[in-house]
């Protein structure tokens, strides 16, 4: 009884994805609004690193190929870890790199945790 309870149906599945794709999407943006320091070529490479990563998350919710989307997320993961922590942009004050890390950590974790929760026959 408790497990049924648990479960969410596919539509709720999709609904939480969207839900949360259109939040952290927003809240990028207004991330990004504060970078106003960045180097015109430090900031689109930030931009294209995270266009990548919404890319990645949404493949990740509608690809049937689920082992080959969670390993690209790892890999998406690893580079923004590197570029982050070994070569961050010239311009980024810390709080704002740390804002950023915390906010596509925040939305990758719940991501993989809709992603990989149990979804119910209706």
């Amino acid at each position: 009884m408790i497990k049924k309870l648990l479960r969410t149906t596919a539509g709720g599945k999709v609904g939480a994805i969207d839900g949360l794709n259109l939040f952290f999407g927003a809240l990028l943006g207004a991330n990004l609004g504060t970078m106003q320091a960045l180097a015109l070529r430090d900031y689109v490479t930030l931009v294209v690193l995270l266009a990548g990563t919404v890319m990645v998350l949404r493949m990740l919710s509608t690809s049937e190929r689920r082992a080959y989307m969670l390993s690209l997320v790892g890999v998406y993961v690893a580079i923004f870890a590197v570029v982050l922590l070994f070569v961050p942009p010239k311009g980024i004050s810390p709080d704002d790199l740390h804002r950023l890390a915390a906010t596509l950590g925040i939305w990758v974790l719940c991501i993989l945790g809709t992603e990989l929760s149990p979804v119910r026959e209706s």
